[in-house]
């Protein structure tokens, strides 16, 4: 059996009054300001990794991220097979809408979502909006997740300044339907990491920062705390939020 080194941290950065991202390690969930990142080792067939970034403006941004991750875990199984997944993410969906109808003065309350199934024989990625998934490989750093935003912005060369998207959970008070991205890759192996992270990480750090990080830090704790450090440094004008995975078996990993 696989087992995982995740480090896991999520702040409301320097600028915004609250923090709206909810970040979820299997079955917990993490929300507020964090004072140090929660590292945790599992043994476990599958591991599943969530972040989402709220939209709807202090608390009814928290709000919808933290109902959209209550969902999602109570359904890890189903969001964890490639074959449900983007079914379950699609439910979520549709019940920020119904939390909607229930209390008005949430309306319009939105989120997106990243996240990854580790298992021994796959990893299982899926995303709405623009949080992303990297994986880090043989010095490389690869995207796996898909950026729902204007066409405009998946040419630009840099650090992205708007933060329109195409699609998100929730996000308008009709219901709308939405298109979740799934893949499915490879299992992480030995000398490899995964990336979860709000684009309040990547809004600050550009994907070279952030391979030179992940090929310098020799735990996911150390990596976490960089790259965090490097975000507040560069101002983190948005919520932070970010999760680091290793595998780590007789087969697998360090």
């Amino acid at each position: 059996m696989p087992s995982w080194n995740i480090a896991a941290f999520t702040h409301r950065g320097r600028v915004r009054s609250t923090n709206e991202d909810a970040v979820a390690v299997h079955k917990r969930i993490l929300t507020g300001d964090m004072t140090e990142p929660l590292v945790i080792s599992a043994a476990d067939d599958c591991c599943v990794l969530m972040i989402a970034d709220g939209m709807g403006g202090h608390a009814q941004g928290a709000k919808a991220s933290r109902a959209v991750l209550d969902y999602l875990v109570t359904a890890i199984v189903r969001l964890s097979d490639p074959v449900s997944c983007a079914e379950v993410i699609e439910e979520a969906n549709q019940h920020l809408f119904e939390l909607m109808h229930l209390h008005q003065e949430a309306l319009g309350m939105g989120s997106t979502i990243v996240g990854a199934a580790l298992k021994a024989d796959q990893l299982v990625t899926f995303n709405v909006g623009d949080s992303r998934t990297y994986l880090f490989s043989s010095g490389q750093l690869i995207q796996l997740s898909h950026d729902d935003v204007p066409e405009h912005e998946n040419h630009r060369v840099g650090l992205r300044r708007s933060h329109a998207i195409t699609q998100a959970l929730g996000g308008s008070s009709l219901p709308v339907a939405i298109e979740p991205h799934v893949t499915v890759e490879a299992p992480l192996a030995s000398g490899e990491a995964l990336l979860l992270c709000s684009d309040g990480l990547t809004d600050m750090v550009d994907n070279q920062s952030i391979s030179k990080v992940l090929r310098s830090a020799r735990t996911p704790l150390q990596s976490v705390r960089k790259l965090a450090a490097r975000a507040f440094g560069a101002g983190a004008r948005d919520n932070i939020s970010l999760i680091v995975a290793v595998r780590s078996d007789s087969s697998g990993g360090p």
